[in-house]
């Protein structure tokens, strides 16, 4: 029997857990710490909040916001990945911090223990919207767990970011192609994380276009003439990374897929067949009012 979606979504995160913890070894693992530092600057806590951090991980924001919550305040991980959440609560009992944290479906949220409508202060998804089913529906969901005044934090790459990743959403699209990964491009523009705030009750008037994390990736000057070439590259690709694709080595399949790659890197580049690729983030934030 076929894994299930988020049997897929634990075991792609249960192997990539140590290596955030393993600077070096993760192209992105040192991002992951800078944007958690950001975060805990967006989310401006003070003593006593309640804290919801949603696809926690190893615990990047959930243990900074514990230190700055306090004692009188509260912090629930929640996340689908044990080896990640083993990670975290190692991190907090080293730190003797108070911190929940649940294994669970971060999209169903109903009956876990601790999380009840109207209860938290500032609720946080990083680096995860990709990973659900129907993004909007679930922000619905979550803008009744918020406080008045309370915020929402989550962020969505923009259109203009990590171009190769959204060319791969668009082929295994074409190729109705099971993937963990939903629509980048659904969520690709500040005015979109804002219509999906607002869908769900909340001001979404505080969003806004992060920085460029160039220190972890550089703006890529990609040639779209040689599309072929970076699709190979990719599908090359070893390590916790590699099962992304795997699907796409199918016989017959890779032809087809390399195809559609280099159609849409092509639909993208200027006139002198150029395609920028940044990294930054649409940053929504959504109080509830």
């Amino acid at each position: 029997m076929a894994p299930t979606r988020l049997e897929v979504i634990r075991d792609m995160y249960d192997a990539r857990a140590p290596i955030y913890e393993d600077d070096g070894k993760d192209g992105s693992s040192d991002f992951h710490k800078a944007q958690a530092t950001d975060y805990i600057e967006w989310m401006s806590l003070s003593p006593g909040l309640k804290v919801l951090d949603l696809a926690c991980g190893t615990g990047g924001i959930s243990i900074p916001a514990a230190r700055a919550v306090g004692p009188s305040g509260s912090v629930i991980g929640v996340d689908i990945s044990p080896a990640s959440l083993k990670i975290a609560r190692s991190k907090a009992e080293r730190e003797s911090l108070s911190v929940t944290f649940l294994e669970h479906d971060i999209e169903n949220l109903t009956g876990l223990d601790g999380v009840e409508e109207g209860k938290f202060d500032v609720i946080t998804c990083a680096s995860a919207m990709v990973l659900l089913e129907d993004p909007g529906a679930t922000v619905k969901k979550w803008a009744k767990l918020l406080r008045p005044g309370g915020k929402l934090i989550f962020d969505t790459s923009t259109n203009d970011s990590l171009v190769p990743g959204r060319c791969f959403d668009i082929v295994k699209q074409e190729l109705n192609m099971f993937t963990v990964y939903g629509s980048k491009t659904a969520m690709g523009t500040v005015a979109k994380v804002k219509q999906m705030l607002e869908d769900a009750g909340l001001d979404g008037n505080e969003s806004f276009v992060s920085r460029n994390y160039v220190e972890f990736k550089g703006v890529e000057e990609i040639d779209a003439t040689k599309g072929g070439e970076l699709f190979e590259s990719i599908m090359q690709r070893d390590g916790w990374v590699k099962r992304w694709y795997e699907e796409l080595r199918q016989p017959g399949v890779r032809g087809r897929a390399k195809d559609i790659f280099c159609r849409e890197l092509s639909s993208l580049a200027d006139e002198n067949g150029k395609v920028k690729s940044y990294f930054r983030f649409n940053v929504a934030i959504g109080k509830k009012v």
